[in-house]
């Protein structure tokens, strides 16, 4: 813990609650996101959807051939991408075709550990491999563009508050006899905005989070996707009238993960585990709407999936209904229940999905429900 008492003692001796998150996450030594350690899957600290299972990255890759049949080939940018297990996997099960359907992909990580296991993972990709640290690296293309975020916004450094007479006090992290502690200072203007602009009057003593980060970051993302794209967002979250719903969470959403065990102290053993809050969903609509793109839907992962044809996908591999209960199938339809799981991440993970130009027609039409 003494890096980071030495971080914020050289900054003043104490710093707000996202800067702090910045440092134990995104620190280039000793940040949770810097080291070699692996973070996603089974064998590190949390699960995602594409490194729970094969099948996400396979419907995801139905889901670009059916555009692709509508609009020629494809960019395909991955933000947050890991240790690249959407990419590898769209590849593979795309195969000799995907040189056709995919003009490029764009990988966006901001570890270096991640971004150098991906290199040699995808070393003998068939199409071309670009990587961006930050989505300002990134530049607009007249290809036609996916996006595809998987947890993303959630792992943006957020301000924490808590309500007191109608108004907040901003949470910062100090330190005091060698040991990491909270203090309450009154709000800079932009988080006490960020709650007004929302309509948002906390209970006296809610803790609540203030994610300033994505709307600006979402907004860039777009932009960066030109004038035909089509978004996915996949995370954790809730629109802003039941995020701060005081009913359902009075403490705030703000967790921590280590070995796949949730916590809520987020000031013990910093660097060391994972720091994530929810997504506030009207955010990213807010940003769509200032680069005039399109909602589409917002669904749970499990319907988004269906929507986008688990089922058919299941069949064309002769996994269906009518599949005998081999191994195979067993292991398959364990893999995919693990997906559509409703008391899972088949209704906890949302999937936001916004569209531009041509996109939206076409979005509409390959994520209908299937009749």
């Amino acid at each position: 813990m003494s890096w980071i008492i030495d971080e914020i003692v050289a900054q003043g001796g104490e710093v707000f609650f996202d800067e702090y998150m910045n440092l134990v996450l995104y620190h280039p030594i000793h940040g949770y996101y810097s080291g070699d350690e692996p973070r996603y899957g089974r064998e590190g600290d949390f699960l995602t959807a594409p490194t729970a299972s094969e099948w996400y990255s396979r419907v995801m890759t139905r889901l670009l051939v059916r555009v692709f049949d509508q609009t020629g080939p494809l960019r395909l940018i991955d933000v947050a991408s890991g240790d690249g297990a959407v990419i590898s996997g769209v590849l593979e099960t795309l195969g000799p075709r995907a040189s056709n359907v995919l003009a490029g992909v764009v990988s966006v990580e901001r570890s270096p550990a991640m971004r150098r296991l991906q290199r040699d993972r995808l070393a003998a990709a068939p199409v071309d491999v670009h990587w961006a640290e930050d989505v300002a690296q990134m530049v607009s293309s007249s290809d036609p563009t996916v996006i595809h975020a998987s947890e993303l916004y959630d792992a943006l450094p957020v301000a924490r508050v808590v309500g007191v007479e109608k108004s907040v006090e901003e949470l910062a992290v100090g330190v005091q006899a060698g040991e990491l502690v909270w203090r309450r200072r009154p709000p800079r203007r932009e988080v006490e905005a960020y709650f007004v602009r929302h309509g948002v009057e906390l209970e006296e003593g809610q803790v609540a989070e203030a994610n300033l980060g994505a709307e600006p970051l979402h907004t860039r993302l777009l932009e960066a996707a030109g004038q035909r794209g089509l978004s996915l967002v996949l995370d954790y979250g809730y629109e802003a009238k039941r995020l701060f719903n005081p009913r359902g969470r009075r403490g705030g959403s703000l967790s921590t993960f280590r070995r796949h065990e949730l916590g809520r102290d987020p000031l013990i053993s910093p660097g060391e585990v994972d720091l994530t809050a929810h997504v506030n969903w009207d955010d990213l609509r807010d940003a769509a709407a200032h680069a005039a793109w399109r909602e589409i839907g917002l669904w749970p992962l499990a319907e988004f999936l269906v929507r986008a044809g688990i089922a058919e996908e299941l069949e064309d591999h002769g996994l269906g209904m009518e599949a005998d209960l081999d191994a195979t199938t067993i292991t398959a339809r364990q893999e995919v229940k693990r997906l559509l799981d409703p008391e899972g991440m088949g209704s906890d993970l949302k999937v936001l999905v916004q569209a531009k130009g041509d996109m939206v027609d076409i979005a509409q039409s390959v994520l209908s429900l299937p009749q």
